[in-house]
């Protein structure tokens, strides 16, 4: 049965089997984000940027949010890089919708990243405001100690830009503490520049000490700003080493081809060198113009590749629309198949079920059918052969016929013991007479018996079938003190209520043992008792008597 039921389930698992494409680990790199990253490497962004966008979608597909996150922010880097500043926000927003979970660890670096560079393309439009609402979430999202001071700096120098310098100084002074030499020498440099202009303390120490570092460092980028701040503090005083500083500037950012930097050296040239400013004007106007038609081109750039590759995922959805069809018609068939073996597999199993239960229920059957024997066998065979030779034993004045009248009724009744205990009983002698008779049997020289209480009212309204059980119990009761008790006074006493009948037996003999009262004569007593509705207690005290109490409701 059970190979039968593994071959259909087999069976419907090959039939409803449906490839579907494997998760990724969240964060974990796909064939598109690895080329992609390649490609940034070797300073390829548009290339890099394309294969953002791919992987991007693989992430969406396979159901990896992160994955799709970190992908939208590498591109709103490259875009923000590339003088697409709107741009750069505007994915920026679009990757915030990926990064739920704030309290998981690689979500909250990736807002990090995510808040910097949004922060970084407000202050290129110079929406400081927005910039530093950017910078709070930066910081709050940052858990690296060295990340968080280089956000400091970023904070600080957009606080000085609009004029809250006590502000700017305290976030300068934290970031101060790195120990990133580069780290420290921009920091240094911004800090000197907010404590001028909040106390107009001489920084030219500190701005000397920060381009001191940049020199080692053979970090031009970094020399360029050193240069611009020199310049600024000199325009106010000297104005012959502010143009120094400027056109050092200048040179540096034609060497690095950094057009922002180049145009902000033409803005100081401009207004510190009087008599060649109409030149460098001219020079500022076409790299301006420049600068505008390149950001142009990369937003247009930017937005053509997300275009094109959403004509090429809307064809490929289109693809996959036809195939999704096809493939609903081969599940719609592989659930009707799956539904029929579902139905076999669980008629097997229903069918199973049920003749192992009707065996079960044949086996107690049979079980309680030899209990029920076994029990009437103990009853009325061998109780009543007991009573008899208990009567001629107690009763040397018992002529014959009366004995075999006694051994006839054993005889008769035993003949019909698959019938039910009470139909070849004579209900005829009064009951309490019975009892009466029963309890004499037991009374010799060594026993005495005292019945109390058994007055025939007791007994008004209690059926035949329950007499039957309280004799048996009696019965039962007697013969264990004839045989093992050496009792020499037994007492009985009953008891009518208006709700009950109360029976109390008791004898003075050695007593029984807890173990003694599981075993099958007591045993029966008790579910007689029970049976009947009755409840029944013993009293046990080895070498003190036995006492047994019982009862059983009147209707």
């Amino acid at each position: 049965m059970k190979k039968i039921i593994y071959t259909i389930c087999g069976l419907l698992l090959i039939s409803c089997k449906k490839e579907i494409p494997g998760n990724t680990k969240n964060g974990k790199d796909n064939q598109e984000y690895a080329i992609a990253r390649k490609f940034r490497e070797s300073a390829m962004p548009d290339s890099a940027y394309y294969h953002y966008n791919k992987a991007k979608i693989d992430y969406i597909i396979t159901g990896d949010s992160i994955g799709a996150a970190q992908s939208l922010i590498n591109m709103a880097i490259i875009q923000t890089k590339t003088g697409d500043f709107y741009g750069g926000i505007e994915t920026s927003l679009e990757a915030e919708k990926f990064l739920i979970n704030q309290n998981d660890k690689l979500v909250r670096i990736n807002l990090a990243r995510n808040y910097n560079n949004m922060a970084i393309a407000s202050s290129f439009l110079y929406n400081y405001e927005d910039a530093i609402s950017f910078y709070k979430k930066t910081i709050k999202f940052t858990d690296d100690d060295a990340n968080r001071l280089v956000y400091y700096n970023n904070m600080g120098e957009v606080l000085t830009s609009v004029g809250n310098y006590t502000q700017a100084i305290r976030y300068l002074h934290l970031s101060n503490q790195t120990t990133d030499s580069t780290g420290f020498a921009r920091s240094l440099n911004n800090l000197a520049t907010a404590e001028f202009l909040l106390h107009k303390k001489n920084p030219l120490s500190k701005y000397w000490q920060a381009l001191n570092i940049r020199k080692n460092l053979s970090d031009q980028t970094e020399m360029n700003s050193s240069y611009s701040t020199l310049s600024d503090y000199y325009s106010r005083s000297r104005i012959d080493s502010a143009l120094i500083y400027a056109n050092k500037m200048l040179e540096t950012s034609i060497k690095i081809q950094n057009p922002e930097d180049q145009l902000q050296a033409l803005q100081k040239i401009i207004n510190l060198d009087r008599k060649n400013y109409l030149q460098y004007f001219k020079k500022f106007q076409l790299l301006n113009d420049s600068i505008i038609i390149s950001r142009g081109k990369a937003k247009n750039q930017f937005a053509l590749i997300k275009s094109n590759i959403a004509k090429t995922e809307a064809r490929n959805i289109e693809l996959q629309a036809k195939d999704l069809l096809n493939e609903n018609k081969l599940l719609y068939r592989n659930i009707v198949v799956g539904a029929l073996l579902s139905l076999l597999m669980g008629g097997l199993i229903w069918y199973q079920k049920r003749r192992n239960r009707l065996k079960q229920e044949k086996e107690l059957e049979v079980k309680n059918t030899e209990l029920k024997y076994s029990k009437k066998v103990h009853d009325v065979v061998a109780n009543g052969i007991y009573q008899v030779m208990t009567k001629l034993e107690n009763h040397l004045d018992i002529n014959r016929d009366e004995t075999l009248d006694d051994l006839e009724y054993v005889y008769n009744r035993s003949r019909n013991i698959s019938y039910d205990n009470t139909e070849n009983e004579d209900h005829s002698e009064i009951f309490s007479e019975k009892i009466s008779k029963l309890l004499s049997y037991f009374k010799n020289d060594q026993v005495n018996t005292i019945l109390i209480g058994n007055g025939p009212e007791v007994w008004e309204d209690i059926s035949e079938a329950n007499k039957s059980e309280i004799y048996q119990v009696l019965r039962e009761l007697l013969i264990n003190m004839k045989k093992h008790s050496r009792a020499d006074r037994v007492t009985l006493r009953f008891e009518r209520t208006f709700a009950k009948v109360k029976v109390s037996y008791s004898d003075t003999g050695i007593g029984i043992s807890n173990e003694t009262i599981l075993k099958n004569g007591i045993r029966n007593m008790v579910n007689r008792i029970e049976n009947i509705g009755g409840y029944i207690t013993f009293e046990t005290q080895t070498e003190k008597g036995l006492e047994v109490n019982f009862s059983l409701p009147v209707s």
